[in-house]
């Protein structure tokens, strides 16, 4: 079996052991099955919409707020052109389930069977409502219905999901944060859409909280409310939206919690100074950060194919500590091996599909 130094471990699987955690998945794990990563879905727009504008530049790395700004000004670009519509559209095809192709991968699958009170996503696509029917294949039938942050006209149904969250959870509902591919007018992707939603600016990262900044719009309060309410575990989630990370700060503010433990984030690093550096920042806002290795070849390529390994680990863990004497005991393996017919893609592809997420 494989083996995990990580000091946030044993506290995890006690978290998974009771259900007690919302997983909160981000670009990563969608990546897997071929959906473009923030990055990517800018450049794919820029091309598209906004040609004149210079490419985002690889290096130095930009910075979260400048990817805002450059959103911002795409999405003007294609408003006075004219096409404000046709870049609706985009985003709409771009995110909407595929014919012909599957949409989750049994990582996917063992992913949300680890055991979770509610499934969050800041994506557009509905990958984990695939994961959901797939995992409910040949049970009751449950539907597994997407709700939409954004949606302004049903927001009762964001009560309804947090009033659902428990450790009997069925899985009959994701909540989308930043909006759904099928309502890609409310989508949140630009600076613009990121203050119309939130409401103000985030704080510098290492500026001292002003008091008097509050919950002053429906998303802050939805978002404060699950950071207070559940641990949350992140998985594909990059830990660098600026506005999410101000809320972090919020509620460690309110609780006077300062470096507490409140949620964990599963993270890649390829050395020991990447990995200290994200366990400084990570910790700093409340979070707890478990490790995976994701060495990067000579081209800088990141190879995450230890995420996927982590997660079948887990989930051996799991399945063999609930296991009934009364029942056949299926034959124990000493090492996690990834399945031979998982419908994962090469590592060629994980790693085109998911360099420069973290």
């Amino acid at each position: 079996m494989q083996r995990h130094d990580n000091d946030g471990m044993h506290e995890l699987f006690s978290l998974l052991r009771e259900r007690r955690g919302v997983l909160m998945v981000g670009a990563g794990s969608s990546a897997i099955v071929g959906y473009p990563h923030w990055g990517r879905l800018i450049n794919e727009l820029r091309k598209k919409f906004a040609p004149e504008l210079p490419e985002l530049p690889e290096k130095p790395k930009p910075t979260p707020g400048d990817i805002l700004r450059y959103s911002d000004q795409i999405k003007k670009s294609a408003n006075d052109s004219g096409r404000i519509e046709e870049y609706y559209e985009f985003l709409d095809r771009t995110f909407a389930p595929r014919e012909n192709r599957q949409d989750c991968t049994e990582f996917h699958c063992a992913l949300i069977e680890l055991g979770f009170c509610g499934l969050v996503t800041t994506n557009y696509d509905l990958v984990l409502e695939s994961t959901a029917r797939a995992v409910n294949e040949g049970r009751d039938y449950r539907r597994c219905e997407s709700i939409d942050l954004c949606d302004k006209d049903r927001r009762y149904r964001v009560f309804d999901f947090l009033r659902s969250l428990s450790p009997e959870n069925l899985y009959t509902s994701v909540l989308h944060l930043h909006g759904c591919h099928n309502n890609p007018k409310e989508i949140i992707l630009t600076g613009g859409d990121y203050l119309d939603k939130y409401g103000m600016e985030p704080q510098e990262e290492d500026s001292p909280l002003r008091a008097e900044r509050g919950l002053d719009s429906f998303h802050r309060k939805v978002i404060w409310s699950l950071l207070e309410m559940h641990p949350l575990v992140f998985v594909g989630f990059s830990m660098s939206d600026p506005f999410f990370m101000d809320l972090l700060k919020i509620v460690q503010h309110d609780f006077s919690l300062d470096a507490h433990t409140m949620h964990f984030a599963i993270m890649g690093y390829s050395d020991a100074g990447e990995r200290g550096e994200i366990e400084h920042r990570l910790k700093s806002y409340g979070v707890q950060p478990v490790f995976y290795y994701a060495p990067k070849d000579r081209n800088g390529a990141v190879d995450h194919r230890g995420l996927q390994n982590m997660i079948f680990d887990l989930q051996n863990i799991l399945e063999t500590e609930q296991y009934k004497p009364t029942e056949p005991k299926a034959e124990q393996r000493e090492e996690i091996k990834m399945p031979t017919k998982t419908g994962l893609p090469s590592l060629d592809e994980v790693n085109e599909r998911t360099l420069g997420l973290y």
